[in-house]
């Protein structure tokens, strides 16, 4: 039985640099052309091994979650505290707002680019989403268990708005929003969590 040549790439840095193309362009702006430089495959290789632009897109947005969500959890893990935690979090925009041109956070690029558009994009996103309000919400039970904050909002609703807050701080800071503007809002959200 011929099993055909074996593969001569690495299948996760591939991968890694579709998802680092897809993040800084953008699904439509992301040309074939840019994914065979970006990820040195020849097109038969890439159709072969992950089928189209469109599959290879998820599959490196779920390797973004993947990634993202377990750093989020190790970070927390390691924090002097869950809100230290959580500051850590919203000081993180500050380490895009200082690249040349900021890429905001991928999850949100992908729900502003797709919308509702593609069902199974939609799929991913909300369980992006999930899993992110999931990280938050672990930081805020955390954080209530030891008395940090109050327990009159619920984890989970914490865990919205945070998430909503850095949405908009990723989407801000790829707009330009200056940093120290930014410093602001941070503290302001910090002050209001108890």
């Amino acid at each position: 039985m011929n099993r055909g040549r074996p593969r001569t790439f690495d299948p996760d840095l591939v991968l890694e640099n579709a998802m680092q193309l897809f993040w800084s362009k953008g699904y439509e702006a992301t040309s074939l052309q840019d994914l065979l430089e970006a990820t040195k495959l020849s097109k038969s290789s890439l159709y072969e091994s992950f089928g189209n632009k469109q599959s290879l897109f998820e599959a490196a947005f779920s390797r973004y979650v993947e990634s993202r969500v377990t750093h989020l959890l190790a970070r927390l893990e390691l924090a002097e505290s869950p809100l230290a935690f959580i500051r850590e979090c919203l000081l993180s925009v500050l380490e895009d707002a200082e690249r040349a041109t900021p890429r905001g956070c991928m999850l949100v690029n992908v729900t502003n680019e797709f919308s509702t558009s593609d069902p199974v994009v939609q799929r991913l996103i909300a369980l992006a989403t999930r899993r992110f309000r999931g990280v938050f919400e672990q930081a805020f039970q955390q954080a209530q268990a030891a008395g940090l904050v109050s327990d009159r909002q619920a984890p989970a609703a914490r865990a919205l708005y945070m998430h909503c807050v850095m949405s908009g701080l990723r989407t801000q800071t790829k707009a330009g929003m200056e940093q120290k503007e930014l410093l602001t809002v941070i503290e302001l959200v910090m002050a209001n969590l108890g």
